[in-house]
């Protein structure tokens, strides 16, 4: 809000006396919002009544409230007398305040002021303009407010007009809209049947979800044993074959042993016969003395040992069993058992010439021997390479004696070892043949 305060010096008065406090004219000038031209308000906004004013500036504050309903008082008044103020509606108990009179008259220019003012806000606050206005923009705001009223009726008859067809539109497809309301409706209630069913089946389709929930885990559970038991199983299957390929290969070893075994002569791992010079040996034992070899008699004994156990366990072997006298193999004191006991060994020395026991023993040693062979060469049609004549065993070449007495060293040796190739070849047949055959 724009305005200006002028005071002017009365008529006759100099600037001099206005400054010494004589009373002055005071002009108010406001402006036009709109060109900014000055305004003269007219009479009639000095006549506000309080009460009225009250009424129209209620929403201000208290303080201008309070200031407006107590105008100050113009003591310079041409009258000269001394006056005061009462607001209307005071009540007999109120007082009031007496002007000095000292008061000047700016304070009743500012009320009138202050008035206006707030009279101009009210205004602008209440509309879009602000206030005040020139008579020119208000008579312009006014052709402008016809024109826009005009145009508000005319859109106003085109609403009405545009709403009557559309009434009468909505006339016409309402039957339509209601039909289909009723259709919506039912197939709504439909559906609505149609959700519970499938509420219920839900409930009953997640009561049967948990049980079989229920079921699974307990499944999960057994599934889990199985397949620890299934391990377990895995695992001991493993070992058992494990087991089995070792059995297994033990077997064939065994098997191959067994073959082994099978071709195996197992008389001549036994009882080894071969020749050392003139001597036949038996398990490295030399049979036999020669003037220029002296085999100690423990030899000899330990070699007749063998010896006896050898035909005694051909025998054995075939079911044999001797005439007259059986063989007792004891090592080196084997002997031969029948009416008397023959050993087959000896102490040596002069005493052997005299004892002639020893020679009685290797005679019917080789007695049992014959016997044996004869038993071999009649179921094999076999024909040993040296001939048994009581006491003698030799070929066409000649027979020597195995008698010790009477009879010289080389001799004897030869005889023992022709004894020892018999019993060699007998050993042989009777490896070869099946059992029960020899």
């Amino acid at each position: 809000l724009l305005y200006t305060i002028k005071f002017e010096p009365k008529d006759g008065m100099s600037s001099g006396a206005s400054s010494s406090g004589s009373p002055s004219s005071t002009n108010v000038s406001f402006c036009c919002q709109r060109c900014a031209r000055p305004l003269k308000l007219e009479c009639s906004f000095q006549s506000v009544s309080l009460k009225s004013f009250a009424h129209i500036g209620s929403s201000k504050s208290t303080q201008d409230h309070d200031y407006l309903a107590n105008p100050p008082i113009d003591i310079h008044a041409k009258d000269g007398v001394d006056r005061k103020v009462i607001v209307e509606g005071t009540s007999k108990h109120d007082f009031c305040v007496l002007a000095k009179p000292e008061a000047t008259k700016s304070e009743a220019v500012g009320y009138k002021l202050r008035v206006a003012m707030q009279l101009f806000d009210i205004l602008s606050e209440n509309s879009e303009i602000d206030h005040p206005l020139c008579e020119e923009c208000t008579n312009g705001l006014f052709k402008l407010l016809d024109t826009e009223l005009r145009t508000l009726k005319q859109d106003c008859a085109e609403y009405k007009k545009m709403v009557a067809q559309l009434q009468s539109q909505d006339t016409a497809a309402s039957s339509l809209l209601d039909s289909e309301i009723s259709q919506l409706r039912a197939e709504e209630a439909s559906l609505l049947r149609e959700l519970e069913a499938v509420s219920e089946e839900r409930a009953a389709v997640a009561e049967e979800l948990a049980s079989l929930q229920i079921t699974e885990r307990a499944l999960d559970l057994e599934e889990e044993q199985l397949h620890l038991e299934c391990n377990q199983y895995e695992h001991r299957l493993a070992e058992v074959r494990s087991q089995q390929l070792c059995l297994d290969n033990e077997l064939k070893y065994s098997h191959t042993e067994l073959e082994k075994l099978k071709k195996t002569n197992v008389f001549n791992t036994v009882f080894h016969i071969w020749h050392d010079g003139h001597f036949g040996t038996i398990n490295g034992f030399r049979l036999g003395r020669l003037p220029t070899f002296n085999v100690e008699w423990d030899e000899v004994n330990a070699a007749w040992g063998q010896t006896a156990l050898l035909l005694y366990s051909l025998a054995n072997a075939n079911d044999f069993v001797f005439e007259r006298y059986k063989i007792v193999p004891y090592g080196s004191q084997s002997y031969m058992e029948g009416e008397t006991k023959l050993p087959l060994y000896t102490i040596g020395g002069i005493r052997l010439f005299w004892d002639a026991k020893f020679d009685q023993g290797m005679v019917t040693f080789l007695d049992c021997l014959k016997q044996f062979l004869d038993f071999i060469e009649k179921k094999g049609k076999f024909s040993f390479p040296y001939k048994i004549d009581k006491s003698k065993i030799g070929d066409h070449k000649g027979f020597y004696s195995i008698k010790l007495h009477f009879n010289s060293e080389e001799q004897w040796t030869k005889a023992l070892k022709f004894m020892l190739i018999n019993l060699k070849w007998a050993l042989t047949v009777v490896a070869h043949n099946k059992p029960g055959d020899a």
